[in-house]
């Protein structure tokens, strides 16, 4: 089990650099479709869940019912997702809450939040949380496994969708990824 987990954890660091790789290089494409938004999210709570509950960590999604799908790359959307609920979780202490909302309209495009509870980051260590390979120094951040390219990672994915990616923190307040796609990704009804 030990080997499983440990080549399991090996592979994911090898897929995201190779990934951050490519975004980097702008070889990185996009296979674009409708996304189910929805959907997505909730894929990605199930595969968090056994490590929010065993964190006693509630994952909350909000999303209006008539939310419009998303014109985009449904495993890079994923693997944005997953890596901002992920760290939401991770640096997320006993008892606090990840949650995850979203609303589209044609005047401010599609719009993601994924906010966490958790310690925060100091705005002195917000650049280097966000550079490639780039983690908070601390005792707490080397108490989590991870490579520091989780929030590098989402964010270029973010913009190879035309999109901002903005982050918000405070030390003891939690954190807030803002995520602004533009109005073209917005698949209307109708």
């Amino acid at each position: 089990n030990d080997i499983h987990v440990s080549g399991t954890n090996l592979l994911s660091l090898i897929n995201d650099i190779l990934e951050f790789a490519k975004a980097d290089s702008g070889t990185l494409e996009l296979t674009e479709r409708n996304v189910n938004l929805r959907k997505v999210a909730e894929a990605c709570c199930r595969l968090l869940r056994p490590r929010a509950e065993e964190a006693q960590i509630t994952i909350e999604v909000e999303l209006p019912e008539d939310l419009p799908s998303f014109i985009g790359d449904e495993p890079k959307l994923r693997q944005i997702l997953l890596n901002l609920l992920s760290n939401g979780v991770k640096f997320t202490p006993t008892g606090g809450q990840v949650r995850l909302s979203a609303f589209a309209d044609p005047a401010q495009g599609y719009v993601i939040t994924v906010a966490d509870s958790g310690h925060g980051i100091d705005a002195d260590e917000i650049d280097k949380a966000m550079s490639a390979f780039g983690q908070v120094d601390g005792a707490l951040n080397r108490k989590f496994e991870g490579a520091g390219l989780g929030l590098p990672l989402a964010r270029s994915l973010v913009e190879l969708h035309g999109g901002t990616f903005t982050l918000e923190s405070e030390v003891g307040n939690g954190t807030t990824v803002t995520l602004r796609f533009p109005a073209d990704r917005i698949r209307m009804r109708g």
